[in-house]
């Protein structure tokens, strides 16, 4: 007890040490903050891009339902490496812990994308995708044309992310907010061209998200290179409560917790999906979730970047304010989406999003209603895994990740076979899922003060 105390101390600097605290106001946090939202929203609006495009070319239903799958076993398939970037901002300050994130990156991202381009070959994706997940019949070549064109979708997001973490440690979140504007605006052109050509659905989607995630991989290099984010740290003071790994088997052993905790998460999302696929509107329902989930999930993603402002200013800024600044984030955002689904422009945004699928529509509003709090949830989910991450406290974060998605198999399982619409189903699965979350990391963070 005594020594976790000390250790609490460590972390929540002395009351002389409150000037540096009040150095940095709300309003610098937001002016830092905001190009990292931007590269998050940027990022999530791809989503309803394709949708959008989906929807107004032929067989629309089915490759939307499509897309939601090979989308979900995709970032399944990327989960093991998405807190790359948060590693990589904690592992910055020394050279030693770079270049052994580095060769992880290189080893773990490669090898999943081997891994998700075999799920695409028809004999492989028999065995899990129809018998295993429950796939309807009809939309199992879609999605496997899918996960062939996305094949190095997990080498590409870990590369990416590496850098970014670079360069967001180096205080240059403008350059990840160009470069994922060059990312959407990549899927824009892809998207437009395509659909001029009428290429199929699934091949265009296929298409635009892999070749757009490529192109922000590519431009974050060059920017980390341009601003000399590469060049070895001048002995950065480290002010991290853990040690920081200099090899690739300490790398692993830091990086493991995480990595299961995101398998974990999107492993959920999968199976998600699977229940989804068996309910009485199976088809429908897997469509409206994929393009509801879409739309919450550019809102929700703008708060995803306070956990990085955490690790970053953590012992520089108060964690009162720290939390304080997450919740103003997580407020906005959810009363945007709150707006969204209660106006009527938000009626006309949605039916000019899906297309004219009055049914789509009808299913897609209830859901966006019922997931207005996701995005307050998911900025305090961030903001409490960045103190638990800075604190070296990944095994709590990998803990707590299977609590939740446990409550969240669990729920949608019960209200689909209680004869609930899918969507609905989804939807109420996942909001007490994320409330149940937050409530331990909450707890969790509690115990640590």
């Amino acid at each position: 007890m005594k020594s976790r105390l000390r250790f609490s101390k460590f972390l929540n600097p002395a009351s002389s040490q409150a000037s540096s605290h009040s150095e940095i106001t709300m309003a610098q946090l937001w002016r830092e903050f905001l190009p990292l939202s931007l590269s998050d929203v940027t990022m999530a609006c791809g989503d309803p891009l394709i949708t959008t495009t989906l929807a107004h070319l032929p067989d629309a239903r089915n490759n939307l339902a499509a897309v939601g799958i090979a989308k979900a076993l995709a970032v399944f398939f990327e989960s093991p490496i998405i807190m790359i970037l948060h590693a990589s901002n904690v592992l910055a300050p020394t050279q030693a812990s770079r270049r052994a994130l580095w060769q992880f990156v290189l080893v773990s991202g490669g090898g999943l994308s081997v891994l998700l381009t075999l799920l695409g070959v028809p004999i492989v994706f028999e065995a899990v995708g129809d018998r295993l997940l429950g796939v309807p019949s009809e939309l199992s070549p879609l999605v496997r044309q899918v996960l062939l064109l996305m094949g190095g979708w997990a080498f590409a997001i870990a590369w990416r992310r590496y850098f970014q973490g670079l360069l967001i440690h180096a205080g240059h979140t403008q350059a990840v907010a160009q470069a994922s504007l060059l990312r959407l605006g990549a899927v824009g052109l892809i998207l437009v061209t395509g659909f001029m050509l009428k290429l199929p659905g699934a091949v265009l989607a296929g298409s635009a998200l892999m070749l757009g995630v490529i192109v922000e991989a590519i431009s974050v290099t060059v920017a980390a290179k341009r601003r000399g984010v590469l060049r070895p740290p001048n002995n950065e003071p480290v002010t991290r409560p853990i040690a920081l790994p200099a090899t690739l088997p300490q790398v692993w052993k830091f990086y493991y917790p995480l990595a299961n905790s995101m398998l974990v998460v999107w492993g959920g999302r999968a199976l998600l999906i699977s229940i989804i696929a068996r309910a009485q509107d199976s088809t429908l329902a897997i469509a409206a979730w994929s393009a509801a989930w879409g739309l919450v999930l550019v809102i929700a993603n703008s708060t995803r970047m306070v956990q990085q402002m955490i690790i970053k200013h953590r012992g520089k800024v108060s964690d009162r304010r720290l939390l304080t600044f997450a919740l103003t984030v997580g407020g906005v955002c959810s009363g945007v989406l709150l707006l969204m689904s209660t106006t009527a422009i938000g009626d006309q945004m949605i039916q000019s999003f899906i297309g004219s699928d009055r049914a789509l529509v009808d299913r897609i509003k209830p859901v966006l209603l019922f997931c207005s709090g996701i995005p307050l949830l998911v900025a305090l989910q961030n903001a409490t895994q960045g103190f638990l991450v800075g604190e070296g406290r990944t095994g709590t974060l990998n803990l707590v990740t299977w609590i939740g998605t446990g409550a969240l198999l669990a729920v949608a399982t019960v209200a689909v076979q209680s004869g609930m619409g899918g969507a609905m189903a989804a939807a109420i699965a996942m909001v007490v899922a994320m409330l149940i979350e937050v409530s331990c990391l909450l707890l969790k963070r509690k115990q640590l003060i």
